[in-house]
């Protein structure tokens, strides 16, 4: 994994609009279509070479946009589950929770809960390597999340609880991803349907379904 280390100025203006700049327009558009002298524009900079001067190369720079959004994540996940962890042992739906709550609650310097997921769907999509090569697969909250899911769902093979996590983690990035462009359309946060609690509980409900899988129901069936 490339270690990323911005310099001081990261936190500067020019720096967090370039990169809120940069991120909307992949998120928009996809990773090869968009140039770095339309970053610049987009970010209303007059210097041609500011992407550069800040970041080095775009490689770089979706790096950094990468690593930005998954610390967030990764950060409140690891919060939420020392919370659980001090008061017992977690139930599926705590698990779950833990999993889910980071990435529809966070937020950051740059505006990353506006477009951080589409980004990334895309940045996948084009650029799998550089994804890989950029974020740990098993971040310590994800790693504990799958510790727990393993723990709750023994004695089911690990190969089949290994399954239901990926797929549960592939639609919850969908999901999350649909819920993002919906509630940046309106600009407000508030949306009809994205917006309302049961939205939430049926997202934690679909995770949990696909983890828990056909083996309850098919126990209350016989």
């Amino acid at each position: 994994m490339h270690a990323i280390t911005p310099p001081a100025s990261r936190g500067n203006t020019t720096r967090n609009e370039l990169k809120r700049a940069a991120r909307r327009l992949f998120a928009e558009r996809g990773i090869a279509a968009v140039g770095m002298r339309e970053v610049v524009e987009t970010a209303g900079q007059r210097n041609a070479a500011a992407v550069h001067y800040h970041f080095g190369s775009k490689d770089d720079l979706l790096r950094e946009l990468l690593v930005d959004g998954a610390a967030l994540i990764d950060a409140g996940r690891r919060e939420m589950f020392d919370a659980l962890e001090a008061e017992g042992t977690p139930r599926l739906r705590d698990v779950v929770r833990a999993m889910v709550l980071p990435i529809v609650a966070f937020s950051g310097p740059t505006g990353e809960h506006e477009t951080y997921f589409r980004f990334i769907v895309n940045v996948q999509n084009e650029r799998r390597a550089l994804f890989r090569d950029t974020v740990p697969e098993h971040s310590e909250g994800f790693r504990r999340f799958v510790a727990h899911v393993h723990r709750l769902l023994a004695p089911l093979p690990a190969a089949t609880i290994n399954q239901r996590i990926l797929f549960a983690s592939l639609s919850l990035q969908t999901l999350v991803a649909a819920r993002e462009a919906s509630l940046d359309r309106l600009g407000s946060g508030d949306h009809h349907f994205w917006s309302r609690a049961d939205a939430l509980a049926g997202l934690l409900d679909a995770v949990e379904a696909i983890l828990v899988g056909a083996r309850d129901a098919n126990a209350a069936r016989a």
